[in-house]
């Protein structure tokens, strides 16, 4: 009986720690979309890493080398001195995909940016008449014309120019000579 619970001890003690194990799990693997994504905006954010941020994800996935140079070519704004770059890093550190990142580089065209149709505005002038505005005779009196049941005038809206700023005169202050005591005692020194 004592061997018995001794077993059923030694069994619960040998399998519990297989239980307790962590599995390991597989990192999914990115797809090119959102690698070249996260590259585009990671260079644009900082230019001067560039080179490190394509080796990152050349490494992270060979097999995208095309759209990872493409994406990397859009980022730089097609810069010939920053393609040259991206084209040197990517050819060393994938050669087997080295006909993929010619033919992106080849292949390459920037993208249209899509602008919105423009509206057509219609220019209206005012048609002012050659002969002169006819002038008030004796006893008439020119006013303007007020909206009834309106209790308060339309503002005018008024139209202002910078105007240059004043200049002020600036005055330089001189410290005022140190004050000398030559009367005041000196401390003793404690004891």
């Amino acid at each position: 009986m004592r061997s018995l619970s001794l077993l059923c001890c030694l069994l619960v003690l040998v399998t519990s720690p297989g239980f307790a194990q962590p599995v390991k799990s597989t990192v999914p693997q990115i797809d090119c979309e959102t690698l070249c994504g996260e590259l585009f905006n990671s260079i644009r954010m900082e230019p001067d890493k560039l080179v490190m941020r394509l080796e990152e994800a050349l490494v992270i996935h060979q097999s995208c080398a095309g759209e990872i140079v493409t994406a990397a070519i859009d980022a730089v704004n097609a810069e010939p001195a920053q393609v040259r770059k991206i084209v040197d890093t990517a050819m060393e550190l994938a050669p087997s995909y080295a006909s993929t990142i010619k033919a992106a580089v080849k292949n390459y065209t920037a993208p249209q940016v899509a602008s919105a149709a423009e509206e057509q505005v219609e220019v209206r002038r005012a048609v002012i008449p050659e002969t002169a505005s006819p002038k008030p005779l004796a006893g008439e009196e020119v006013r303007r014309a007020e909206l009834p049941l309106q209790t308060r005038s339309i503002p005018i809206i008024e139209v202002r120019r910078a105007e240059p700023v004043a200049v002020m005169e600036t005055k330089i202050q001189q410290p005022e000579a140190p004050v000398k005591l030559m009367d005041v005692p000196k401390a003793k020194a404690a004891k």
